[in-house]
């Protein structure tokens, strides 16, 4: 009886692991905002766009999600490594879900915003450190406690971003509704057909991230 009850348990940590943060999402897709990207890297109303070249993949995140820190820990090198040759675009959308899971309530939009600041002010090599170092640094999810807004500004800061981000992010005057953009990049991802996150998309499709190739696929 153990043993099969020890089975049924490892087949879903299995199934958690693969699916990643999941949620149930309804509501009316909206249109993706429009606008030119930054030739390095930018913000764009909701997303943080880095590099010039290759194809396009766009990434679905929350950054209070363990499946995206796993996502950031597999890929991420593979990733900036391929977005500094030229050989790959990416458009990193941000959403906030989960910040009813935060020990503040507003973890995941508060980093969000700070993300999408990051974009707007510095270049590559700052928004891909900020995003490798906040998941690094990724809070509990659940937990008692997460990063204050001067502790994501020192992140910020040691990722290459500019003083005057720094404090707005430190300040909590980006003027970005980090709840807000979660909200409408999450019914760009309920229109995708995703339910979860690390999702990520490639021609409109999803990229069924269960097959461990799937970058060198991409890149060719």
């Amino acid at each position: 009886m153990h043993r099969g009850i020890s089975v049924v348990v490892a087949v879903l940590v299995a199934l958690l692991a693969l699916s990643g943060c999941a949620r149930t999402v309804a509501g009316t897709a909206v249109a993706a905002p429009s606008g030119g990207a930054s030739a390095t890297a930018g913000s764009d109303d909701g997303a943080v766009r880095v590099g010039t070249g290759g194809p396009t993949i766009t990434v679905y995140l929350d950054f209070l999600c363990p499946a995206c820190k796993n996502f950031e820990t597999t890929y991420g090198t593979d990733i900036t490594a391929a977005v500094r040759s030229g050989r790959l675009t990416v458009e990193y959308r941000p959403v906030s879900f989960l910040d009813r899971q935060s020990a503040s309530g507003d973890y995941s939009s508060r980093a969000l915003a700070a993300f999408l600041q990051v974009g707007r002010s510095g270049g590559t090599d700052a928004a891909l450190g900020f995003l490798t170092s906040m998941f690094l640094s990724q809070p509990q999810e659940g937990g008692s406690s997460d990063l204050t807004n001067a502790e994501i500004a020192t992140i910020a800061g040691a990722s290459g971003t500019v003083d005057t981000a720094v404090t707005k992010i430190r300040d909590g005057s980006t003027g970005i509704d980090g709840k807000a953009v979660g909200a409408a990049n999450l019914k760009l991802l309920t229109a995708a057909g995703g339910t979860g996150t690390p999702t990520v998309l490639h021609d409109g499709a999803q990229v069924a991230l269960t097959d461990s190739g799937w970058l060198q696929k991409i890149l060719g």
